[in-house]
């Protein structure tokens, strides 16, 4: 039986019945790691890492997408990490799904090079230096490049995917030059972009990127995406 620690709740996903163990005060995933997870295309039988996974969140919505997935989520925060094992247990997917608590950095220490079809990663996007810290750590570390920045994602990603393997992030819109030049300093393509928009008014706040590694130069950019209209009610 899985245990709840003091201020954590269970939530049901998705029409699959599984279900995510949440911090109710600290961290929780956003918006974005479900804008990611739906973006995502897979094939049946393939092998999937999500670089800071944080509560697990992202493994747990692919994991009905395809059939025979195999799929690692990899975190520094051992707290989160935590809780993320928990929420597999509590789906009884620990034959499918694997957190392992340790910094992404690290990856290369534990995996051959090329051993992944794809790669998933929300990276943090704030530089340090730039905005407001949150004050709870879990929070910050998401949000801000303190630990990790989108060069050591990046190329963790080419060593970590196999040729031709696929990479899927979601990054600030804002960034996006520095998101294709870094992907391309690591023999990564750019192959879709997809924009987010809070509403048809307003410019875009994120971008959605899949793209290959080693792949051809050749770039298709899908229709954007409202979250709200302009009343500012959900779509």
């Amino acid at each position: 039986m899985v245990t709840l620690n003091s201020q954590e709740k269970i939530e049901k996903l998705n029409e699959h019945g599984l279900k995510i163990i949440q911090a109710v005060e600290h961290y929780r995933f956003s918006i974005d790691s479900i804008l990611l997870a739906n973006f995502i295309q897979l094939k049946n039988y393939e092998k999937i890492i999500d670089l800071g996974t944080g509560s697990g969140i992202i493994p747990l919505l692919l994991y009905p997408k395809k059939k025979g997935l195999s799929i690692f989520g990899i975190e520094l925060q051992k707290k989160l990490a935590d809780m993320a094992q928990r929420s597999i247990e509590l789906n009884n997917l620990e034959n499918s799904i694997t957190i392992i608590s340790e910094d992404l950095k690290k990856a290369r220490n534990i995996f051959k090079s090329g051993y992944f079809d794809v790669v998933v990663s929300n990276p943090p996007y704030i530089s340090l230096g730039q905005g407001k810290i949150n004050p709870l750590d879990s929070r910050a570390i998401a949000r801000h490049e303190i630990n990790c920045n989108l060069d050591d994602i990046i190329s963790t990603s080419n060593y970590l995917l196999k040729n031709k393997g696929r990479i899927y992030l979601i990054y600030k819109s804002s960034k996006l030059n520095q998101l294709i030049l870094t992907l391309k300093k690591y023999n990564i393509e750019p192959k879709v972009i997809q924009f987010i928009h809070s509403n048809i008014n307003e410019p875009a706040c994120l971008v959605l990127l899949a793209g290959i590694k080693g792949g051809k130069a050749e770039l298709k950019i899908n229709p954007p995406l409202f979250l709200y209209n302009s009343n500012k009610e959900n779509l």
